[in-house]
C-alpha cells in the first residue's frame, strides 16, 4: 500500500499540472501514456512489441490520439481517417507478408489502436473544449475507484464479477457510485458547467457505471491473455492499462455522448 501511495503522488505531480496547463504540454503526455499502453496490450498478446506491425499499431493508435491535429494536413479529396484505417490494412497485409504474425494478431493490433486510441483521443479533445467537465470527469472515475474500494472491503459480500476480478463486489460498486456523486455535487457547488445540476449527476452515473465497466473489461483482457498486470512501468499498481484503465473506458464514453 505504501508503495502504492508513492507511485500515486508521482503520477499526481506529473498529471495535475499538465491537465492544468493544457496544450502540447497535456497532449505530448497522453500520447507517452497511449504509447506505452498499446505496449503493454501487444505484450500481453505476446505479439513482439519491435516488429513493423507493432510500429504500425503504435503510429494508428498516436494518429488517432491526435485526429484533431492531423486532420487540417488531409487533402481534402482523403478520408480524414485515411491513417488508422491504412494502419489497419497495414496489418492485414502484414499477416501475409509476415512469418508468424497472423489474423489473431491483427485483430489484438486493431483493437489496440481503438481502445488506447479513442480514450486518449478523447482526453485530448475534452480537455482542450472545458477544462471544468475534464476534471469533473476525473473527479468522478477517482472518487469511485475509492468508494468502491473502501466500501468493498468493509461490507462487501456479493460478488460483482467472481470470474473477472474476485475482490469486487456489488456493495462496492454501488458505494463506488454514491461516493462519486457526493464529490460530483460538491464540485458542482463551485464549478459552473453547461448542463444543469440534475443532468450532470445523472452523467456522473453513468460515468461510474462506465469507469466500473472499463475496470472489468482489463481484467477480461489479463485474464485472457493469463497475466497478473499489464506492465511493470507503475510501482504498486502494475502498468498503464491498469491504472488509466478505467479513465481510458470512460472517456471514451465521454467524448460519445458529447458531455463537453
Amino acid at each position: 500500500m505504501r508503495l502504492r501511495v508513492k507511485t500515486s503522488i508521482v503520477l499526481a505531480i506529473l498529471i495535475i499540472p499538465a491537465v492544468l496547463f493544457g496544450g502540447w504540454t497535456f497532449n505530448l503526455l497522453i500520447g507517452a501514456i497511449a504509447f506505452i499502453g498499446a505496449n503493454e496490450l501487444l505484450d500481453m498478446a505476446k505479439i513482439d512489441t519491435k516488429s513493423f506491425p507493432s510500429i504500425v499499431t503504435y503510429l494508428g493508435t498516436l494518429s488517432i490520439v491526435y485526429y484533431q491535429q492531423i486532420a487540417p494536413f488531409v487533402p481534402d479529396q482523403l478520408n480524414e481517417g485515411i491513417m488508422p484505417i491504412f494502419a489497419v490494412l497495414l496489418l492485414l497485409v502484414s499477416t501475409v507478408m509476415i512469418k508468424g504474425f497472423n489474423f489473431t494478431n491483427a485483430a489484438v493490433s486493431a483493437l489496440t489502436m481503438f481502445y488506447v486510441g479513442v480514450g486518449a483521443q478523447a482526453a485530448v479533445v475534452i480537455r482542450e473544449a472545458d477544462l471544468a467537465i475534464f476534471v469533473f470527469i476525473l473527479l468522478v472515475i477517482i472518487s469511485t475507484d475509492i468508494g468502491a474500494y473502501f466500501i468493498g472491503s468493509k461490507i462487501g459480500k456479493r460478488k460483482l464479477a467472481p470470474l473477472l476480478s474476485p475482490n469486487k463486489s456489488v456493495e462496492g460498486s454501488l458505494g463506488g457510485i454514491v461516493f462519486a456523486l457526493l464529490i460530483g455535487s460538491i464540485y458542482l457547488n463551485f464549478i459552473s458547467l453547461p448542463y444543469s445540476y440534475i443532468m450532470m449527476l445523472f452523467i456522473a452515473v453513468i460515468l461510474s457505471i462506465t469507469g466500473q465497466f472499463g475496470d472489468l473489461l482489463e481484467s477480461a483482457l489479463k485474464r485472457h491473455f493469463q497475466v497478473k498486470d499489464s506492465g511493470t512501468i507503475l510501482p504498486g499498481h502494475g502498468g498503464i492499462l491498469d491504472r488509466f484503465d478505467s479513465i481510458l473506458f470512460t472517456l471514451s464514453m465521454a467524448l460519445i455522448l458529447g458531455v463537453f
